[in-house]
Parts: C-alpha cells; structure tokens; sequence
C-alpha cells in the first residue's frame, strides 16, 4: 500500500493521491471517491496506446481483473496529459468531468461482470473516454462491427441512418470464421490498422438471432453471460478466430424493399459518413439519451437515436482540434453504402467488390 493513502499499486508509478485528484478549477464528480481512499486500487493501463490511470473500489475484485487485462507494457511514460478513470459503489452513473480528462463510473453492483450491463457499460464508457483523447493522434473508435471477407477486413459502421452492423459482420465472418470486434473497433489511420479487443462480447439482439437461426442454422454457444431483455453477448472467440489488420473498406448497410446494391461512396461522402462513424461513440458518452443500451437504468430498445449533423460537426472539431480530415484516408479506405433487402445479399455484393 502506499504509505498514508491504503493505495494498492498494480503497474505504473505511484502519486500522492490528494495530487493526483487536484482539479485545477474543476467540479468533478468523482469528488465521491476521495472521502474514502483506502478502499481504492491503482491500476495504469494501456488503453490502444493510451496511458490510463485507474482507480478501483478495493472491493471490485471482477472490475480490477478486468482492467489487468489492458496491459501497460511499452507505453510512453512522458506523456503530459494525466487521464483518469474511477470505480467506485454508490447510484448507478456514468460522469465525464468538465474537462473531460477524468471519468467515474459508479454502482454498488457493478462488479457483476456475468451481467452484460456492467461489463458493456464499463467498456464502453473505457472505449469512449479513450476516444475523446485518441482522435488528436489519428486513432479513432468505430461505431461498427469488423469481420473479415475474402481474407479483407471489413467494418461496417454508422453513417448517421445506416443499420444492422453486427448483423452484417456476422453475415460475413460465418463465412470467413475470422472476426475483428463488434460495436468497438480501433482504426489507425496513419497505419490503417483496425483493431479491437477479443474479450468483448458480441452483442447478439433478437432479432439478430432469430435471422442466424432461420437463415444460418446458428446456435449459441454457452457463454459466460447472462440473458438479458437486450439479447445475448457471446464470447468471440467461441464462435471466430480473432484477428487484427489493415482495414479494406468501410461499409454502411441500409435495407430497401426493392433494391440490392453497392455504390462507391465520393470523398465528400465518404468523409462525412466517416464523421459520424468517429463520433457516434463520443456523443453517447456526452448524452447518454443517444445510447440505445443505458448503464444507469439497466434498460435497451431497439428504437434508433438519431444524432444530428451539428451536434456531429461540434464533436468532430472538438476531439480533432478543428484538423480536417486527409482525403488520402478514403482513397486508401474506400467507402461503400450497402443496400440490401435481405441480410444474406450482403456477402455476395461485397465479393463483387473486393474480388
């Protein structure tokens, strides 16, 4: 423990917590966490490449495995930026502080990892704060599902009204048995690697399973989560192998009674379909209203949130510090808008594509 503050290290160096907690003029809510810091565990963590310091109820012993998992191994110890995220018992919230530089995540049960709300919750709340700090370095969060065809990385993201992302990836990887991530995936845009982390469940809704099951002849593997009214989450790697690489393409799926057809999306749209690809993430964590799944009430609707092109716009500037998009991603990255009247179109339209 750290001498005075009952503060267990795992990883990274250690700081005076009341130092470390110092808001410079800021009203966090993480202000719950500093009446008791005995009862807290230290954990930096490597968070696609990013340097996170970690501070757990001592209680939370499923949450803290969980967080040992983002190893922190070759991470730049100069980085100047301090970032910080806390787990701590009392109502069920998730609190981004004004500067958006630290995170709480509270909940007296939010230590039950069997239950897909905590453990979704938890990761994407993770995966959002990351994002806000990532973009400025050219790594972004994909709202999208990554499967592999033709032994080509596929994401199939949200262009502000496309649809079924994990149904897609999950129409192509039954194909392929390769698989990126669901719902989060990492892109690197200088390497044009995309990238997710395997021990996130696939989020498989009911609708979503009774078209495997009719079409595909699916069944779900027993999995370490529980059921829930939002569906099942099942472990990747019971159904894939996992795998990382250069992204192909970017695809947006959208259903029409009469069509079925691929078009190539111009820079100008493929940008701003990218924009809402790299945001939609952030906005959920700024207004929770946008998520369909909500941590606080433990709640899911298969409703759409619609998030508009202003609020888009606004984040965008804001995370990239107003740079402007390379044109050079999408000539690399092509983009495509998908229209499909039958999930099962999907796979060959991309074949005649990519082949």
């Amino acid at each position: 423990f750290l001498r005075g503050f009952g503060i267990r290290r795992a990883g990274g160096c250690g700081r005076n917590a009341r130092q470390i907690f110092a808001t410079t003029g800021e009203n966090l809510s993480c202000a719950i966490i500093l009446k008791d810091m005995n009862d807290n565990y230290y954990r930096k963590i490597n968070l696609a490449g990013l340097s996170i310091e970690t501070y757990t109820d001592n209680s939370f012993v499923n949450i803290r495995d969980f967080l040992d998992k983002f190893a922190d191994d070759n991470l730049d110890q100069s980085e100047n930026q301090e970032l910080k995220i806390l787990f701590a018992k009392g109502n069920r919230k998730i609190e981004l502080s004004s500067g958006w530089n630290s995170l709480s995540i509270v909940g007296d049960d939010i230590d039950d990892l069997h239950n897909p709300f905590n453990l979704i919750g938890i990761a994407q709340a993770l995966f959002r704060f990351a994002a806000i700090h990532l973009a400025q370095r050219g790594v972004f969060l994909l709202h999208g599902s990554t499967a592999v065809l033709n032994g080509k990385a596929v994401c199939f993201g949200d262009d502000g009204s496309s649809t079924a992302k994990t149904l897609s990836s999950l129409e192509i990887a039954l194909d392929s048995k390769h698989y990126v991530a669901d719902e989060f995936c990492f892109f690197n845009s200088q390497t044009k690697e995309v990238f997710g982390y395997r021990f996130i469940p696939i989020h498989i809704r009911l609708v979503v399973k009774e078209h495997l099951e009719k079409y595909h002849g699916f069944s779900s593997p027993k999995n370490y989560y529980r059921k829930t009214l939002a569906g099942e989450f099942v472990e990747q790697d019971k159904l894939f192998t996992t795998i990382s690489g250069k992204l192909e393409l970017l695809a947006y799926t959208h259903f029409s009674e009469k069509d079925h057809k691929i078009q190539k999306l111009s820079v100008q749209e493929a940008t701003k379909a990218f924009g809402f690809c790299i945001t939609s993430h952030v906005a959920k964590l700024l207004y929770s209203n946008f998520d369909r799944m909500q941590f606080s009430s433990m709640t899911d609707t298969n409703d759409a949130k619609i998030i508009d092109e202003e609020l888009v716009s606004e984040i965008l500037a804001k995370i990239t510090n107003n740079s402007k998009m390379s044109p050079r991603i999408f000539e690399e990255t092509p983009s495509y808008r998908l229209t499909v009247s039958q999930p099962c179109q999907i796979v060959d339209l991309l074949r005649k594509e990519i082949d």
